[in-house]
């Protein structure tokens, strides 16, 4: 697969809520860099998709994926969608129902087939 093709099965499985089709995108010591802190592993990892998709109806949408060499560059729209009340995400409460929109930059790493590292930013 190219690095474009493992960008779009990524964002199926996440979308899906797939967490085995994402677990095999994701090198055993894939590193995330977010908001949130940053995890090693691919376990880390998952630990912090399954906080995610368990608060929220989260979808996120590839608006754009640069590819230069193994990195990807992805322009994202986020849609978070609270399933309960949230007391502290990210310093503010959000109320079940409420929508979060959140314009992001994804910067992917990929070897041998998998996402080694992911860094997610805020745009704007």
């Amino acid at each position: 697969m190219t690095v474009d093709d493992i960008l779009r099965a990524y964002y199926a499985a996440y979308n899906a809520c797939d967490q085995a089709a994402l677990a095999g995108l994701l090198h055993p010591e894939v590193v995330l860099r977010s908001a949130l802190g940053e995890q090693h592993g691919r376990e880390a990892y998952l630990a912090t998709y399954c906080y995610m998709i368990g608060a929220f109806v989260d979808r996120m949408t590839p608006e754009t994926i640069r590819v230069e060499g193994e990195v990807a560059i992805v322009a994202i729209h986020d849609s978070l969608t609270a399933r309960a009340d949230i007391a502290d995400f990210m310093g503010r409460s959000v109320a079940e129902g409420e929508e979060i929109v959140l314009r992001l930059e994804g910067r992917y790493r990929v070897a041998d087939g998998r996402i080694v590292a992911i860094e997610i930013a805020a745009v704007g």
